[in-house]
């Protein structure tokens, strides 16, 4: 009986002790589970305050161009209603200021060094919002569908522009309107706007120059859409 009591109460004690380890380990995976989840919390804060910036400069570097790109499509209508009309009270300087502008061409280079590096590292994993991380999954083939148009438009403006109008339309005069090159000298003739206005192969090429930066502008909008939603998910997780 003695023996017995004693048997029972060793065992008890090494229950007890096993429940204590237990229950030790359980709190040492809490407190490293614990203790991940910051780590990784604070390595998602990072991650958004560098995305924000990517992506605000992003918005204001495609905010410029739009805003060029809105103006050279106004451009080019206005110059398509000119076509077969008389434009010999039109001051050729003004002439030149908007065919510049039709023919200029510009390309949106998107910042985006941190969305790559959280794709090939793996840590967009890291963000919680699974409507954020689809979106910056997506960035790159929506940046890609926004400007693959762009070289279109500046083949039709090298290919078929610029041949036509040389030595008619005086190259050094358009580029003078640039502030960085207003320093190139006169032209050495002046520019023939009766020719061009009255050219159905001109007015055709402006027309396709014209079509390809409205459809280009709309692209550039939806990317700035989706710019937009990523830059208010960022927000309201930084918030958190």
């Amino acid at each position: 009986m003695l023996n017995e009591g004693k048997t029972g109460k060793y065992f008890k004690y090494a229950i007890g002790e096993i429940m204590l380890v237990v229950i030790g380990i359980l709190i040492a995976l809490s407190i490293n589970t614990w203790n991940e989840n910051r780590k990784i919390r604070q390595s998602e804060q990072e991650i958004l305050q560098n995305l924000k910036s990517d992506l605000l400069i992003n918005k204001d570097r495609l905010n410029g161009i739009l805003k060029k790109r809105s103006k050279e499509f106004d451009s080019g209508i206005y110059v398509l209603k000119l076509f077969n009309t008389d434009v010999s009270n039109i001051p050729i300087q003004k002439l030149d200021s908007i065919l510049l502008d039709i023919e200029m061409v510009w390309t949106f280079e998107a910042s985006d060094g941190t969305i790559k590096s959280l794709i090939s590292s793996g840590k967009i994993d890291h963000i919680q919002s699974e409507k954020l991380k689809s979106l910056l999954s997506s960035f790159e083939g929506d940046v890609i569908n926004a400007t693959q148009d762009v070289s279109s438009l500046q083949l039709l403006v090298n290919q078929r522009l610029w041949p036509a109008i040389d030595g008619k339309i005086n190259s050094s005069n358009r580029i003078r309107q640039i502030e960085l090159h207003k320093d190139i000298p006169m032209g050495s003739y002046t520019s023939d706007y009766t020719w061009f206005f009255k050219n159905r192969e001109m007015e055709d090429v402006i027309s396709n120059i014209v079509t390809w930066k409205k459809s280009i502008l709309e692209d550039e909008e939806q990317l700035r859409e989706k710019i937009d939603q990523m830059i208010l998910l960022v927000e309201n997780e930084l918030e958190k």
